[in-house]
């Protein structure tokens, strides 16, 4: 049964405070970039999908364009890694590029061998609004971060081409979703803090938005660079050193809905002790969502944790298990 998580699965925990009765709250289960293992991720194909899965919401990656328009799509570059023809060398920054030439492209998902195009975000929310509105949008705003910065695939590229200031993005995004009346539908997350608290400054008193952190600590090839050579990731995605005790202080003193923390970094045996010590055995005012569990290893040791909910690639395989 889907419901929504910001009314129903708060409504219940407050009946189970209440009568002190012993009830378990459901689990959240997000589909991913529109189930971005089953279907091309963030297409209108995966979106509609997700809709019509057991699901609880679904996640979507946003961006803005040069003519300041707002399209999904995970990564802030279209190259043969995401799009172009393996042997491409094509590379197109998306945050140059104008909505028109960016819907026009077809492109070719390498992950699921798929064609799709890239959908504006006013076209993800029309479909949806026409939805019965029973799953909640995560939208995942991207801006420039240090995972962007240091990803091989935009060597030789101007980083600070990929993003806009966050007033003007948080503007837009607002913009975007008041249009279809979603306030008690959204949660936004980022990796920015900044960008996170700008969109709750600017949000108004009658809205309900809430909001999540997506979290990695601080890039330190330094110390951590040796990983990257006993392991088939590079530095950039694992030499990241995360602070529990730090983002906890941080979140509950901002009071964010949400930590979405990096399910392999967390229980990765460098880290796991300090997210037990700093988190897990803590009461605090947020709920933890960890990303990205798409296999069934992944799925049994994540039941070893007090989780909210689950992001995943995989939901249909998920539900199955």
């Amino acid at each position: 049964m889907t419901f929504s998580i910001s009314l129903k699965a708060r409504a219940a925990t407050t009946a189970c405070a209440l009568f002190m009765s012993a009830c378990v709250q459901a689990e959240l289960i997000i589909s991913h970039k529109t189930a971005g293992l089953e279907y091309p991720e963030n297409s209108i194909e995966g979106f509609r999908a997700s809709l019509a899965m057991p699901v609880n919401a679904i996640e979507l990656d946003i961006h803005v364009t040069k003519d300041k328009q707002l399209i999904l799509h995970h990564d802030p570059v279209l190259s043969s890694y995401n799009c172009f023809g393996k042997d491409s060398k094509e590379r197109l920054i998306i945050a140059q590029s104008t909505l028109k030439e960016l819907v026009s492209i077809d492109c070719q998902n390498h992950k699921v061998d798929a064609p799709y195009h890239l959908p504006s975000l006013d076209t993800v929310l029309q479909v949806y609004a026409e939805s019965d509105r029973s799953k909640d949008l995560y939208l995942e705003i991207k801006v420039w971060d240090e995972l962007i910065e240091n990803n091989p695939l935009h060597k030789g590229l101007d980083i600070s081409m990929m993003h806009y200031p966050d007033d003007e993005v948080a503007g837009l995004v607002l913009d975007a979703v008041r249009k279809y009346d979603l306030n008690q539908n959204i949660v936004f997350n980022t990796f920015s803090r900044e960008l996170l608290l700008t969109l709750r400054n600017k949000q108004r008193d009658d809205e309900v938005f809430r909001y999540g952190l997506l979290y990695k600590g601080d890039y330190a090839p330094w110390t951590l660079g040796i990983i990257a050579l006993f392991t088939p990731l590079q530095c950039y995605d694992s030499c990241w050193a995360p602070d529990y005790r730090e983002v906890r202080r941080w979140l509950n003193q901002n009071q964010i809905d949400y930590l979405l923390p990096n399910f392999a970094q967390l229980t990765n045996f460098l880290f796991r002790r300090g997210y037990t010590r700093h988190i897990e055995d803590k009461e605090n005012s947020f709920e933890v969502i960890p990303w990205t569990l798409n296999t069934p290893e992944q799925w049994i040791t994540y039941r070893d944790y007090n989780f909210a909910g689950i992001i995943t690639d995989t939901p249909s395989a998920y539900e199955k298990q």
